[in-house]
């Protein structure tokens, strides 16, 4: 007896639920990363350019660009860290950003 052939909705539900997990991947995977944690936060000169890094880095699970939704300062641990919270414009999920400012060097 020959196998069942998949009906068409079938198939989208299955290929859905690859990406679902094809993303998630993604996210967890940029959690991993600089950045994507308090305990791995991105190192930067100043606080003027948070933002503005922040904005660079697309979205891990549809490449999309990011809103700031707010840049607070943040103590964790005894360390001052700087978080942007930013929320995607194309996927709209959210998600933070860490940066710590590196100690200017005397001269």
């Amino acid at each position: 007896m020959a196998a069942k052939k998949s009906r068409p909705r079938t198939k989208q539900r299955e290929a859905a639920r690859t990406l679902d997990k094809l993303r998630a991947a993604r996210q967890r995977l940029f959690e991993l990363q600089p950045g994507g944690s308090p305990e791995q936060p991105l190192q930067v000169v100043s606080a003027a350019v948070v933002e503005a890094q922040a904005e660079s880095v697309p979205c891990p699970r549809c490449e999309g660009k990011h809103d700031i939704v707010e840049h607070v300062a943040v103590t964790r641990q005894g360390t001052r860290l700087r978080e942007a919270r930013l929320r995607c414009r194309q996927c709209g999920t959210t998600r933070s950003l860490w940066f710590r400012i590196q100690d200017a060097l005397p001269n």
